[in-house]
């Protein structure tokens, strides 16, 4: 991934990947993992190595225009670009122009008085009048980024809680997590990791779904409803008290199995960065004529 070289405006580029063709960005996926740097940042110091460069051209106090854009590759990486301007990342300026969260930099300029600055926000709607402020937000993503590297029981838990609120909304009893399963779930995630590519294993004591990202940033990590959320949006392409032609939705349908009850989750990162989740499920889902009995639809 390389950077313009034109020096006119700031830049901040992200790339993301997904072995789901339909796989969208969200505009505010950038922006969020941009601002996860503030982590790496020392406020009111000039900074040695610029590690959190896409945070700091985020808040830069100069910059008052912006522009994006995004593309497609072949193979199906995914590019955001944001040019600032003014640019912001100045040698020697950063102590100046990048506030903490919650200081009231508007009460120092006499130019700006806040309640200038809060009219040129656009207007809330109806059920956002009574919103947190900016500085609530600003802690929140503090706090969001400091506990994102989600591993080991906090994913597991995660995981497991996603697909139950799922498995609720369906009317079918909740999973239970079997550390063997997880440990079984792990060596496969570790394969397929080092193999760099998502192929399923040749067994079928287990149902089974797997689940790979991949981003250009090095902190890059996945939460453990990030994968079952994805599972579960092919609800759209199951049709209900029918046995399925195609499998389009097998994710979803295995997820909210009825006779399910246990759960194994693994995770490993390639070399490259690719994260791999896999899931094993006891007793297995998706079984032909089955599937209209098995499958229940939501309930809300």
């Amino acid at each position: 991934m390389a950077y313009s070289l034109n020096q006119k405006y700031g830049e901040s580029v992200y790339c993301g990947w997904s072995p789901d063709p339909n796989t969208k960005i969200k505009a505010r996926d950038c922006v969020e993992k941009w601002y996860s740097e503030i982590n790496n940042f020392s406020f009111g110091k000039e900074p040695d190595v610029l590690t959190c460069g896409h945070f700091t051209q985020i808040i830069w106090k100069g910059t008052r225009e912006l522009g994006v854009g995004s593309a497609k590759s072949k193979s199906g990486k995914l590019y955001v670009v944001a040019n600032y301007y003014p640019p912001g990342n100045y040698s020697g300026q950063f102590a100046k122009n990048v506030y903490p969260p919650g200081a009231n930099q508007f009460r120092k300029n006499p130019s700006i008085s806040p309640r200038e600055s809060i009219n040129n926000l656009a207007p809330p709607s109806p059920n956002q009048r009574n919103s947190k402020n900016l500085t609530d937000i600003a802690s929140d993503l503090v706090s969001k980024f400091r506990s994102s590297s989600i591993s080991g029981e906090k994913f597991e838990d995660e995981f497991l809680r996603a697909h139950n609120d799922y498995r609720k909304n369906h009317g079918v009893p909740p999973l239970e997590l079997n550390k063997k399963l997880c440990k079984y779930a792990e060596e496969w995630a570790k394969t397929i990791a080092k193999k760099g590519q998502t192929e399923h294993r040749d067994q079928n004591e287990y149902g089974e779904n797997i689940f790979s990202a991949w981003s250009s940033e090095a902190n890059f990590t996945v939460s453990g409803r990030d994968p079952v959320d994805k599972w579960y949006s092919e609800v759209n392409n199951h049709r209900f008290g029918k046995e399925p032609s195609d499998l389009n939705s097998g994710h979803f349908s295995q997820v909210v199995w009825e006779d399910t009850r246990e759960l194994g989750v693994g995770v490993a990162k390639s070399k490259e960065g690719q994260i791999y989740v896999v899931a094993y499920y006891h007793p297995p889902g998706n079984v032909i004529g089955s599937f209209a009995n098995k499958v229940k639809p939501p309930i809300n």
